[in-house]
């Protein structure tokens, strides 16, 4: 059969994982899946600790985490195999903690050599005039609500800490997001502990991770 142009060809209805595309790999004629290039540009985890991709991961708490009652941050969710290179990561998160006078402390490390490193915490405050550091679940007024923002320019350092939350053991959002510059490899890990020793804190599942390499 003659090979046909590939703008004569019938045109696919909708994309699909099991579509085959040619490729030429390293002189052999060979095919591809769509599946395979998405895997290849998306990684996947699910639950608190797996291996970075090369661009772009995806990391999912699958379960609740251990109650921290530290006032020093521990590991709660742990992404190997992040190397060199010039990383953005987002955590969008969910925690609790046990008692209305009970704030969190979270940090972000990278357990390799890095160089620049900056991170911001942020999290609706429970006031609407001044921030309070009291995180909130649920607005419950017309009238929006201010964000706690706390920065941190230092890896594994938390020189910060809310103040406490609007209702105990009840789901409040927060996000800790920033850059890491990476010169030797290592693990990225988000980092929970108490702002009251020995009360309980919890980061919540479905609390995930995005990781893009950026150069």
């Amino acid at each position: 059969m003659a090979d046909t142009k590939i703008s004569a060809l019938t045109a696919s209805t909708a994309a699909a994982a099991a579509n085959e595309f040619a490729i030429n790999e390293a002189g052999t004629s060979k095919k591809l899946t769509l599946q395979q290039v998405c895997d290849f540009l998306f990684t996947r985890i699910a639950g608190d600790s797996g291996a970075a991709g090369a661009y772009k991961t995806l990391q999912n708490l699958t379960v609740d985490s251990e109650d921290q009652t530290s006032v020093t941050p521990a590991a709660v969710m742990t992404t190997t195999g992040v190397g060199a290179g010039t990383w953005h990561f987002r955590y969008t998160c969910i925690y609790q903690t046990a008692a209305t006078t009970t704030g969190i402390r979270l940090n972000v490390n990278h357990t390799g050599t890095t160089g620049q490193f900056a991170s911001v915490m942020s999290f609706p405050d429970n006031s609407g005039t001044a921030a309070t550091g009291v995180g909130l679940g649920i607005a419950g007024a017309a009238i929006g609500r201010l964000m706690s923002n706390y920065a941190e320019a230092v890896k594994d350092t938390t020189s910060f800490a809310s103040v406490g939350v609007v209702t105990a053991n009840a789901d409040i959002p927060v996000i800790v997001q920033g850059l890491v510059v990476v010169t030797v490899s290592g693990s990225l890990e988000l980092k929970m502990g108490t702002e009251v020793a020995g009360s309980a804190v919890r980061l919540m599942a479905d609390s995930l991770l995005e990781l893009t390499k950026v150069e």
